[in-house]
């Protein structure tokens, strides 16, 4: 089983998945720079020290959600589809794996009882305006 994969449609990228057994050798970023939710794994030894800094306030252009869930516990299998919700791809989500949805469209069933730290850009408009639903479920 690979550590990461990404999910295609031809060229572009759908999702990324990142198997809980990825490492890094200090600062690895998962993610290309260009896109508007960077993912990155930090890996160091006991006693390591990173420098304090703060974030200067910046405005991006962002004019897609980006959506990443960490799986913290239980099972999650992550249905990923196209725009047109023809179905991509399943995987299975075990705890510590984590999935990046880059677009296209996303849906998931609770195989094990979960716990699931979700993260996406904000502000968050509700799901009205946010979200188009795949018809029928």
């Amino acid at each position: 089983m690979r550590d990461f994969f990404e999910i295609k449609d031809g060229k572009r990228i759908l999702a990324m998945v990142f198997r809980h057994r990825l490492k890094a050798d200090g600062v690895k970023f998962l993610t290309p720079q260009s896109y508007p939710l960077q993912v990155g794994l930090l890996q160091h030894p006991g006693g390591k020290k990173i420098k304090a800094h703060r974030h200067r306030n910046l405005r991006y252009k962002v004019n897609t959600t980006q959506e990443f869930l960490y799986i913290a516990s239980g099972e999650l299998e992550a249905t990923i589809y196209r725009n047109d919700w023809t179905v991509v791809k399943k995987v299975i989500l075990k705890p510590g794996d984590f999935i990046l949805s880059v677009t296209g469209g996303h849906g998931f069933r609770v195989l094990k009882r979960c716990r699931v730290i979700e993260i996406k850009q904000g502000p968050y408009p509700g799901d009205t305006k946010a979200k188009i639903f795949k018809l029928g479920e």
